[in-house]
């Protein structure tokens, strides 16, 4: 199931259709083109779950345009997520206050969008957009109060941010198929976002540069780790995150933490939830290809 460009088109399309400066529509437009090389799989996972459970064979046009309007909502979040963060380089960083004026469009175009619908069951879809976009962002509150100090407050807060805006696409799909909630769907969706996420955190440790959490004195689960330790480099390492100006040499921590177990152990605790989402995925009343496509999203 490949419906980027499908997605991408009607994304656009939403934007030069609505009724606002020609200006602000090349802004929207330019913020869009950059994110085009982006997978997409907000969308197409709203679209996967409508599907799956509504056992159509041929695809709803307007559901294209509801995966659109979820793609929005994700790209308003990351905007507003670089602009906090400050560790981007994205175009929408260039004018942070255009940024936020374009993120909150988004998010109100997406709402509108899924009110504007033809769909039997877009009130129970505008309560799923509600509950779990406020869960969401209250993840994000979280995260930027830096306070997950150890692994059950990080799980908590990924849960929160990465692991509601999957249960959000997915849960959208199934419910305006369903017209009600699956808990089973949310509760695989929560475990894809935090799989994801751990892969993400040691994909940004890899590269000593701006989005490296080490250097932003973030936690994540190799760092909660490290910090753990009883050798000398975690000794620096609390100096650090206590906000002494210590150096931090990018050899020696690299090396670090590929021979310390950081990595492993955030790659252990992955593996738990990618098996409690396999066990889950198995329990669906999916075919087998569809099976394995959510699989992937865990491997």
């Amino acid at each position: 199931m490949v419906y980027k460009n499908d997605i991408i088109d009607k994304m656009k399309e939403i934007i030069l259709l609505e009724n606002i400066e020609e200006r602000f529509k090349i802004t929207l437009l330019s913020y869009i083109n950059e994110k085009s090389n982006s997978a997409m799989s907000f969308g197409e996972l709203c679209i996967f779950h409508y599907q799956a459970f509504l056992q159509e064979p041929e695809i709803d046009r307007d559901i294209i345009r509801v995966a659109a309007a979820v793609e929005l909502l994700v790209l308003s979040f990351d905007i507003i997520d670089d602009l906090q963060d400050g560790d981007a380089d994205y175009i929408w960083c260039n004018n942070p206050a255009i940024a936020m004026n374009g993120a909150l469009a988004m998010i109100f175009l997406t709402a509108k969008l899924i009110h504007e619908s033809t769909f039997q069951h877009k009130a129970q879809a505008l309560h799923v957009l509600n509950e779990f976009a406020i869960k969401s962002i209250n993840g994000q509150y979280l995260d930027l109060e830096n306070s997950a100090k150890d692994e059950a407050s990080y799980l908590k807060m990924t849960e929160a941010k990465s692991g509601a805006l999957i249960a959000l696409s997915s849960s959208i799909g199934a419910s305006l198929a369903l017209g009600q909630l699956d808990e089973r769907v949310i509760e695989y969706s929560t475990y894809i976002g935090v799989v994801q996420q751990i892969l993400n955190d040691i994909q940004d440790l890899k590269t000593w540069g701006k989005k490296n959490d080490l250097l932003n004195r973030k936690y994540s689960l190799p760092i909660l780790y490290l910090l753990e330790q009883s050798e000398a480099y975690a000794d620096i390492l609390k100096k650090y995150y206590n906000g002494a100006k210590v150096e931090l040499e990018p050899t020696y921590f690299k090396q670090v933490l590929l021979e310390s177990g950081a990595i492993n152990y955030a790659l252990a605790i992955k593996n738990i939830f990618k098996f409690k989402t396999l066990h889950i995925i198995k329990t669906m009343p999916f075919n087998n290809e569809e099976k394995q496509y959510l699989i992937k999203l865990v491997e």
